[in-house]
């Protein structure tokens, strides 16, 4: 047949860098705040880590991730390799405790001569192992819910153990609140811009 436009270019549908997949990776941590969160109705401090992947196929995959965003999508993107954690306060359960000192625990382990010492911005350049888990979300768009996945950071492995292969994976985290009501199950396109809003590079 005969072209029927101008300027045909052969590419795949989607070229969007994609965020990593499930697993367990080594990151950096290219930043860290204290910030202020609701939490059951009630304001609590928390710290916000922002990472990277520091080796492997995905090196350097979440700031290209928002490098691709912030081009199709202006200044106000997200970015998505960001975790929160959250220090426990008196009368909190110990779970909680827990997983904040296990969390860091794995910084320390990560970083001989690091100490944790309530001083969040010493965090800067620490390397640790990060364990990506699926998320489960939806969406709304044209008056009906879309459900959709992606991935998110779970939380945080000693450097050792990504190395050696002694993660496990996480179990699936799931949003969605509209299972009923939902008219698509086709997500496979459609990139969720979810993290924190910041001017990066660090």
């Amino acid at each position: 047949m005969k072209p029927t436009y101008n300027g045909f270019e052969a590419k795949k549908a989607n070229n969007y860098t994609e965020l990593p997949p499930v697993g367990a990776y080594i990151a950096e941590i290219k930043n860290a705040e204290e910030i202020d969160i609701q939490m059951n109705g009630v304001e609590r401090k928390a710290i916000e880590v922002f990472l990277d992947i520091a080796e492997g196929d995905y090196k350097g995959r979440y700031m290209a991730v928002w490098q691709d965003r912030k081009e199709r999508f202006g200044d106000k993107v997200t970015y998505n390799g960001s975790f929160k954690l959250i220090p426990p306060i008196d009368g909190d359960d110990d779970w909680r405790k827990r997983v904040f000192e296990s969390n860091l625990w794995c910084v320390q382990e990560s970083n001989p001569g690091y100490a944790w010492d309530w001083d969040e911005k010493k965090l800067k350049g620490k390397k640790v192992g990060i364990n990506l888990r699926a998320k489960l979300y939806e969406y709304e768009k044209d008056g009906e819910w879309h459900n959709a996945e992606t991935t998110e950071i779970g939380k945080f492995e000693t450097v050792a153990d990504v190395k050696s292969g002694k993660c496990k994976p996480m179990r699936e985290r799931n949003t969605r609140k509209h299972e009923n009501e939902v008219a698509s199950t086709d997500g496979s396109n459609f990139t969720e811009v979810s993290g924190k809003s910041v001017d990066v590079p660090w």
